[in-house]
């Protein structure tokens, strides 16, 4: 019987490899024409002016820091339940990554938690747009302008998604994202910064080059300031715009997936579909639940071969993040019952249909 699994690549190869030959005939696969292509599509899919294609979200989120300013010290709010990217890019830039709690409906930063936690230390703040999800982003940004404190959107799963026609990860200074096997479209490793401020698209160009200003020879350039080497192939960018053809496919099937969750699980107190806000543009990379014997329905489904993936344990769980749950009980409280059902792009409603048959079951029993 084969596996239910919850994420995979959709590659089409036809099409891939019809943009990928371009790439190999020119005999550059380095950063060049093609990346600057994936780019102009992606600020024209998310309605913003400038994006510079990256490593990885990780990268993306350091190099937005750096490039918005960042300095050694500086607090920079971020919600406990994360992955651990989103913290590891704010101690790569030399900031101080400080915890707050989320909301247990939505898993987004709780608002009063975050008030509690603002300082004259406090820079920047983080919101995570967990599995798609920003039903608070203007709260956030108000709070933000109130305190002179500069939001820029983890929006790693959030590619595609909208509150109220404008996208997730344009709201801020600036909004990162991730191109990873797992995300809407892929790049096999990848992200991008976009921002409508042009002082900093300069200086993320300029700091994922190695610091170099104008064209490129390898030998007498002008460097003008400490920079790194994030540069973006023309393969991976050759990989995404051929993905991107197909992209509003995509949000359609991923909603699809999400209704028909929501349809046909049945949920009680013990077992909770956490909603999106799809009328208003939220899109559903995954689905997520919250289930109160998460660790049992997770082996019963993975004897059933569905395999789901339990999700990222609080921050301050973790040994380089290590603090009580003080002021963090709603983390507390979610901890150990939260997961992702499967929601591959590929997915059948057959498939679906028996991950829903078996989860019934399970919730019957208990």
């Amino acid at each position: 019987m084969k596996k239910i699994i919850l994420a995979q690549p959709i590659i089409n190869l036809k099409e891939s490899s019809k943009y990928i030959k371009k790439v190999l005939e020119k005999n550059f696969p380095n950063e060049g024409e093609q990346t600057r292509l994936f780019e102009k599509k992606i600020c024209n899919f998310l309605k913003i002016k400038y994006a510079v294609c990256v490593t990885s979200g990780t990268t993306a989120i350091f190099l937005a820091l750096k490039a918005c300013g960042i300095k050694v010290g500086d607090e920079v709010i971020i919600p406990n339940i994360t992955f651990p990217a989103t913290a590891n890019a704010v101690k790569m830039s030399g900031g101080k990554p400080v915890l707050v709690d989320v909301n247990p409906k939505t898993l987004l930063i709780d608002q009063a938690s975050l008030i509690k936690k603002i300082n004259n230390r406090t820079k920047f703040v983080i919101p995570v747009h967990v599995s798609g999800r920003g039903s608070n982003i203007n709260k956030i940004l108000s709070i933000c302008k109130k305190n002179s404190i500069k939001v820029i959107e983890d929006s790693a799963e959030a590619f595609g998604s909208k509150i109220k026609n404008k996208n997730l990860g344009t709201f801020g200074i600036a909004g990162c994202y991730s191109f990873a096997p797992n995300k809407i479209i892929t790049t096999g490793q990848g992200g991008v910064v976009v921002s409508n401020d042009k002082k900093i698209y300069k200086k993320l160009i300029r700091l994922k080059d190695q610091g170099r200003v104008g064209p490129t020879t390898g030998g007498e350039d002008n460097y003008v300031s400490v920079g790194y080497n994030f540069k973006f192939s023309n393969i991976q960018s050759a990989l995404g715009i051929s993905q991107m053809n197909s992209i509003k496919s995509r949000e359609k099937k991923l909603i699809k997936i999400h209704k028909y969750y929501l349809k046909n699980l049945n949920q009680n107190k013990s077992f909770k579909i956490l909603n999106f806000d799809i009328k208003n543009g939220e899109l559903p990379l995954w689905t997520d639940v919250f289930c109160k014997n998460r660790n049992k329905l997770f082996n019963y489904l993975k004897s059933k071969k569905i395999i789901c993936r339990y999700f990222w344990s609080p921050l301050n769980t973790c040994k380089p993040y290590k603090k009580s749950f003080k002021d963090l009980n709603n983390s507390k409280n979610l901890q150990k019952k939260l997961m992702w059902l499967p929601s591959s792009l590929d997915m059948s409603t057959t498939q679906q249909k028996k991950v829903c048959k078996y989860i019934n079951k399970f919730l019957i029993k208990k």
